[in-house]
C-alpha cells in the first residue's frame, strides 16, 4: 500500500538544483532536498560507469538486461530526481550545462579541486550565466590549504579526522567504524549550508560559493577530544566498547548466534536498577563493585559476570526490560531487525516506491527522513531515474531545444541512454558471499518478511 500524500508540493517546491555529483555524500543531501519538494536534476554521463552502482547490489541479486539501472545503491541515492546525461568532454555538453544553470538555483559538484575549472564550469564561470547562483563544491579537503589537491572519499575520513584514535580494541589497533561513516554527515551538512545560502539570497539577492570540506566535517565531530587536548594536553586512546569513566559500559553477548546488547551505566541509580533486573546476585554487593570508581577499575571481571547473565536472554526483550527500569541499553540490531522493527514502522519511516515496469524492479521499500513536519510533509516523489530517462524533458521542455536538435546531440555522443562501455556485471552468489564472510545470513523469504512480494 502506498501511503504517501498526494498533491503536496513540499517546503522546497519551486527550487531547482543541478546535481552533478557521484558516490554517497552529496547524492544523500540532494535526495533529501528532493523529498522536500525541490526539483533535483541529476546530471551524469553515459560514457562512464555509474560509480554509485559499484557495489553491485541488485534486486534479487539479478543484474537483468540493464544492470546500470537496477543497482540498489544508485536507486536509493538518486531517488526523487530527474536524470539527464551530458558528456562534459564535448563543448555541446558544457554549453547545455551552462544553459541549465541559467534556469536553476543551485549547482552542486564533488570533483577534485580544479576539475570544474578545467571544464569551464567553475563558480566564476557559472555566476556569469546566473549571477545569484548558489554553487556547492564538495571535496575531501577544501579548495584552500596544503591538502587542497588531495583526493578524499568517505571511507578515509574517520581515520584522517581522528575518530579511529578511539575506535578499536587496545590489543588489536584501530578499526574503522563502518561503511563511509562520514558521508551521511557531509550530506546532511550540505542541506544546512544550501538552505542557509538560500536564506541569505532571499534577503540580499546575492548568491555565493560554498566550499565544503569533508575532512573538516569529520573533525567537527571530535569536539570533546580536541577540547581535552587543548585544555589538558591529553591525547585519547583506543577504548574498545568502554567509557573513560563509567562502568559497566560495554557490549555483551545474548542468546542466539551473534546476538548482543549494549549497556551503559552512568550512575549509582542505574547500577542499582541493573542489579535488580539481574536478581541482585551476591557479587553485586561485594566491596569490589561498591562504587563507580571500583566498578571502573574492575571492568574486566565485571564485564565477564554481566556477560554470563546476558547470555541467557534475548537481546530485544532484555533491552525492553532494562529501558523500562531506567538502564540505558540497546540491542545490537542487524538489517532484518531494523527493517522489521515495530517502532520504526510505527513512525512510518519506510516508504514504498513503485518502479516502472521496464526496470523489472517492482515495488521496493526505502528509508525516509528522521523528522516529520506537520504542515509541509516530505516523501519520496519518484524512483531514481534510469540512465538518460529525462533527456528529452530537460533538453526540449526546459532548454527549448527542438526534437531534431536533441537527436543530433544523441548522434554526437553528448546524450545517451546506455553506457558506451559497460563493465562486466556479475555479482557473486549469496552462497559465495556467505562462504567468504561478506554476508552474515540470507533469508530466501525476505520479500514476504518486508512485505514487497
Amino acid at each position: 500500500m502506498d501511503a504517501r500524500p498526494t498533491g503536496k508540493r513540499g517546503p522546497l517546491a519551486g527550487l531547482r538544483i543541478i546535481d552533478s555529483t557521484t558516490m554517497v555524500a552529496m547524492p544523500t543531501g540532494l535526495h533529501i532536498m528532493a523529498d522536500m519538494g525541490a526539483e533535483v536534476i541529476k546530471v551524469e554521463t553515459h560514457t562512464l560507469f555509474r560509480t554509485e552502482a559499484a557495489r553491485l547490489m541488485y534486486a534479487d541479486n539479478d543484474p537483468g538486461d540493464q544492470p546500470w539501472n537496477r543497482d540498489g545503491s544508485f536507486n536509493t541515492l538518486q531517488r526523487g530526481k530527474l536524470g539527464v546525461t551530458l558528456n562534459l568532454k564535448l563543448p555541446e555538453g558544457v554549453q547545455a550545462f551552462k544553459e541549465l544553470t541559467r534556469i536553476s538555483d543551485v549547482v552542486v559538484e564533488n570533483n577534485r579541486a580544479g576539475t570544474m575549472d578545467r571544464l569551464g564550469l567553475s563558480y566564476e564561470a557559472l555566476r556569469r550565466e546566473k549571477p545569484d547562483l548558489i554553487y556547492v563544491s564538495n571535496t575531501g579537503f577544501g579548495h584552500t590549504g596544503p591538502w587542497r589537491t588531495y583526493a578524499g572519499i568517505g571511507r578515509m575520513f574517520e581515520l584522517t579526522c581522528g575518530l579511529s584514535q578511539f575506535t578499536g580494541y587496545p590489543d588489536e589497533g584501530p578499526r574503522r567504524v563502518g561503511k563511509a561513516f562520514f558521508d551521511l554527515h557531509v550530506g546532511w551538512t550540505a542541506v544546512f549550508a544550501i538552505l542557509a545560502a538560500l536564506h541569505y539570497r532571499q534577503k540580499t539577492g546575492k548568491g555565493q560559493w560554498i566550499d565544503l570540506a569533508m575532512y573538516q566535517i569529520g573533525v567537527s565531530t571530535m569536539g570533546d577530544a580536541i577540547l581535552d587536548y587543548e585544555v589538558n594536553g591529553r591525547n585519547g586512546r583506543l577504548m574498545g566498547n568502554r567509557h573513560p569513566s563509567h562502568a559497566p559500559h560495554g557490549v555483551y553477548p545474548c542468546r542466539g548466534d551473534d546476538k548482543w546488547i549494549a549497556i551503559a551505566v552512568e550512575n549509582d541509580g542505574q547500577w542499582d536498577a541493573l542489579c535488580r533486573i539481574m536478581g541482585e546476585p551476591a557479587w553485586t554487593r561485594e566491596e569490589r563493585f561498591a562504587d563507580p570508581l571500583s566498578r571502573w577499575r574492575g571492568q574486566d571481571e565485571l564485564d565477564g559476570l554481566i556477560g554470563q547473565w546476558t547470555a541467557g536472554h534475548d537481546h530485544l526483550e532484555l533491552m525492553a526490560r532494562l529501558q523500562q527500569a531506567g538502564v540505558p541499553a540497546a540491542a545490537v540490531m542487524n538489517s532484518k531487525e531494523i527493517v522489521t522493527d515495530p517502532h520504526v514502522k510505527a513512525r512510518k519511516f519506510y516508504e514504498r516506491v513503485s518502479h516502472p515496469s521496464s526496470a523489472g524492479i517492482g515495488d521496493k521499500t526505502y528509508f525516509g527522513r528522521p523528522w516529520k513536519m506537520s504542515k509541509t510533509p516530505s516523501f519520496i516523489r519518484r524512483p531514481a531515474p534510469s540512465l538518460g530517462e529525462h533527456n528529452e524533458l530537460v533538453m526540449e521542455d526546459l532548454l527549448g531545444r527542438s526534437a531534431e536538435e536533441v537527436q543530433g546531440l544523441y548522434r554526437a555522443g553528448v546524450l545517451g541512454k546506455t553506457p558506451t562501455d559497460p563493465p562486466d556485471f556479475k555479482p557473486p552468489s549469496y552462497q559465495k558471499q556467505l562462504e567468504d564472510g561478506s554476508l552474515a545470513g540470507y533469508d530466501p523469504d525476505y520479500a514476504e518478511i518486508v512485505g514487497t512480494e
